[in-house]
Formats: structure tokens, C-alpha cells, sequence
């Protein structure tokens, strides 16, 4: 059966005469759909699932035969059940999509991240993978990775412990114990967590280089957007290399040395990528840049040391 339409002004109810004469030419409330198009009342059968629509059966604007897509919502017009082929091309393209994938996002992350954000702003948001969705994608690849390889370490703690057994003062030898207990708490959560906490600080990162950049042409809603794609992209380089090398390297030098080289990597990419975000040539400008990155970095250091150092003495 086509489509029928029966239309009136806007401001007509569909009442019961209405609904009456819908079922004068094959129509009914329970097998059609109403929607308001240029500003009238249409009515048009919904049809199953599998067979070419009358109307779309996301948003029920009425379709045409020739359409494809609907033009309100976009969405498919000949949708049939599910399967699991449509669940697997959809999965393989939603990331590899050429022209919003997460691996097309990521390698233009690795080529060249400023103009990616500076793109983004300037309006081309379809060209590149949500920001957000990328955000939560590696902050769940994060959790995994450091999951599998975490190794407890009892290093710290069991040298407090060892403290407290050389004190004379039961007083003091208490309180050393209970900065253990506390040491202990703290290895586990930063040992498992602490980069998810990085990431989770990614509205403080965005902040701090607002007030940077506080005479430049972005607000700080569109600093923390740059960020999202940004801070996944150093921490997704952190989950899947150096997770691994940290788990080998034990709490050895080897560790410092490695996390040295990370910390250092972040620099220098933040600063790459806010060189090109803020579109401003020139030596000064490269340099500033690179400062603002030294500087977050060296802030957000300084604040999770002094805490965890302030929690593991007092407690809160």
C-alpha cells in the first residue's frame, strides 16, 4: 500500500472526526504516524521493519520511494533486523571510517595535533572522531592495561613499618604504622589508577593553559576540547608501551628512567600540539608554547606529590 497523507493547518487537532476519516481510506491511529511538515498535520502508515518505509521509523517523517536517508534525522530508510553482520560493519566502521575513524584521528594526532583541535573549533567536526567518544575509549584501554600488568609493591610501606619497629615511643611507633597503612592505600590506588586520575584531571590541564593563553582567541570550554583529543593521545602512547616496560622494570631506576622519558614525551607533544592549536608562527611563540606545557606538567607534579605526601602524614 503508498502513502497517503491527509494534512490541515498546524493549529488543527487531530481529533475524533479526523482520526475517523484516516480510517475512511485505510488508515489507523494504531498502524500510521503523525507529523507536522511545512506547517501541517500529515499522516503516514509505518510500515515493517525489512520492507521499503513510508515514513522513517527513527523519527516518522514521512519519506518518499526515492529516498535513502531521512532528511530530518539522517537515519537509514530501509532499516531490517539486526544482525550480525550489520553489528560487525558497523564496528569496523566506526573506526576506520576515512573521514571520522579513531585510526584516521589517530594518525592525524600523531602528524600533526594542533591543526586537528584548531580544525575542530574552526567547524569541521565531522571530519574527525568525537573528541569525547575518544576520550572514554582510551580511558577504558587505560584501565585494562594497567589492570593486567599492575605488580603490587610494598616498598614504601614496609620501610615505615621497618621505622617504627627501631622507635622507642609507642606514641610515635603508632603513628608510624597508621602512615604505612596509608602508604600502602596510596601504592595500590596510584599504582592501578594513577593515569586514569590523570586523565580525569584533564579540566585542570585545560584550565591552566587557559590562564596561559588567556589573551588568546579561545575560551576555556575550548581549550578543554583540545585537551580531550590531545591528553588520550599521550596516555593511550603511555598504556600501550609503557604500562608493559613499567611492569619489567620493577621499582628500580629503571622505573625513574622510564617515567622520565614519559613525562618528557608529554612535554614535548603538548607543546607541539599547542604551537600548531594556537596558529601562531614563530620562535617566541614556540617557546612559549613548549613553557606552557613544562609548566602544567611541573604544576600537576607538584600538586599530586604534595598530596599524596600530605595523606600519607595526616590522613584526612
Amino acid at each position: 500500500m503508498g502513502k497517503r497523507a491527509i494534512a490541515c493547518p498546524v493549529l488543527c487537532e487531530p481529533d475524533e472526526k479526523w482520526q475517523a476519516e484516516g480510517r475512511a481510506v485505510g488508515m489507523s491511529t494504531r498502524d500510521g504516524r503523525l507529523s507536522v511538515q511545512n506547517g501541517f498535520l500529515s499522516w503516514c502508515m509505518v510500515s515493517t521493519p525489512g520492507k521499503t518505509p513510508a515514513n522513517c521509523l527513527n523519527c516518522g517523517h514521512c519519506l518518499t520511494p526515492e529516498q535513502k536517508f531521512c532528511s530530518q534525522c539522517g537515519q537509514q530508510a530501509s532499516i531490517g533486523r539486526i544482525t550480525l553482520h550489520e553489528v560487525w560493519h558497523d564496528i569496523i566502521h566506526y573506526f576506520t571510517h576515512a573521514d571520522k575513524g579513531i585510526f584516521h584521528l589517530l594518525a592525524a594526532l600523531a602528524k600533526r595535533p594542533g591543526m586537528v583541535a584548531k580544525e575542530y573549533m574552526e567547524g569541521r567536526r565531522k571530519a574527525y572522531f568525537k573528541p569525547i567518544n575518544f576520550f572514554l575509549i582510551v580511558a577504558g584501554i587505560l584501565v585494562i592495561m594497567t589492570s593486567t600488568f599492575y605488580r603490587t609493591t610494598h616498598d614504601s610501606a614496609n620501610q615505615i613499618r621497618a621505622a617504627a619497629a627501631r622507635v622507642q615511643d609507642p606514641a610515635m611507633a603508632q603513628k608510624l604504622l597508621q602512615m604505612a597503612d596509608r602508604a600502602e592505600k596510596v601504592n595500590l590506588v596510584v599504582g592501578k589508577y594513577s593515569n586514569v586520575i590523570n586523565m580525569m584531571a584533564t579540566p585542570l590541564f585545560a584550565f591552566f593553559l587557559w590562564l596561559f593563553y588567556k589573551k588568546g582567541r579561545y575560551s576555556y570550554m575550548e581549550h578543554l576540547v583540545a585537551n580531550l583529543f590531545f591528553v588520550p593521545f599521550i596516555m593511550l602512547f603511555y598504556a600501550l608501551l609503557f604500562v608493559p616496560l613499567l611492569s619489567v622494570a620493577g621499582t628500580g631506576p629503571a622505573m625513574y628512567i622510564l617515567l622520565s622519558v614519559f613525562f618528557l614525551f608529554d612535554i614535548i607533544y603538548r607543546g607541539i600540539a599547542y604551537y600548531g592549536f594556537m596558529g601562531r608562527k614563530g620562535a617566541l611563540y614556540r617557546v612559549k608554547a613548549f613553557g606552557a606545557s613544562l609548566l602544567t606538567m611541573l604544576i600537576w607534579l607538584g600538586i599530586t606529590y604534595f598530596g599524596i605526601r600530605y595523606y600519607i602524614t595526616h590522613g584526612f
